[in-house]
């Protein structure tokens, strides 16, 4: 679908490994402020609680998701790679009290190419919350705009907005964590 294809598959991008699916976070947030020319802007990605998930598997997956992580999106191109009209992208992982976090800030060309509709590009901007199949236990938590609900899950914001916020939780509460923060005290180290 149009509304989040291009958008979430990058975001994932920054915490997902594809060959192993055991990269997730607990929440991902994302804020968007939008030019004048309502149409380009700023955009911030944050992860909180990057972890590796276990999975049915008994081995320990967590030094091999965090060198993907490391070489494939933090150092890689695979971000950059995702986005048409994106630039000056910027990547942080970093910890706050022990949680492993990650952040991505770039400038995009086109709000649309982060998922964002607008019908015939007028009206109001409107946002779709779940996951394009990569993370489908993705359940809405905040945003600054109007969430219609389980049933319809969109975000709405009036056609004057620019600047717009959205929260969502990642994690799945069946699948146990296990922690990536030594892995990154040792990288954090060399």
């Amino acid at each position: 679908m149009i509304f989040s294809k291009y958008f979430y598959i990058s975001i994932i991008a920054v915490i997902a490994v594809l060959l192993t699916g055991c990269l997730t976070a607990e929440h991902k947030e994302f804020r968007v402020s939008l030019n004048p020319d309502g149409k380009s802007g700023t955009a911030t990605l944050l992860f909180s609680g990057i972890h590796s998930e276990q999975g049915n598997d008994t081995s320990d997956v967590t030094k091999d998701d965090f060198n993907s992580l490391i070489s494939e999106y933090y150092q890689g191109k695979k971000i950059e790679n995702s986005y048409n009209g994106a630039r000056q992208f910027k990547k942080r992982l970093f910890l706050d009290k022990d949680i492993l976090m990650g952040e991505v800030t770039f400038s995009f060309d086109d709000i649309s190419e982060l998922g964002f509709y607008r019908y015939k590009n007028t009206g109001p901007y409107m946002y779709y919350t779940l996951a394009d199949g990569l993370f489908s236990s993705g359940q809405f938590e905040a945003s600054n705009g109007t969430y219609a609900g389980e049933k319809m899950p969109f975000v709405f914001w009036d056609e004057g907005s620019r600047d717009f916020y959205v929260k969502v939780s990642l994690s799945s509460a069946q699948a146990p964590e296990k922690t990536l923060v030594p892995q990154y005290k040792a990288w954090a180290k060399k």
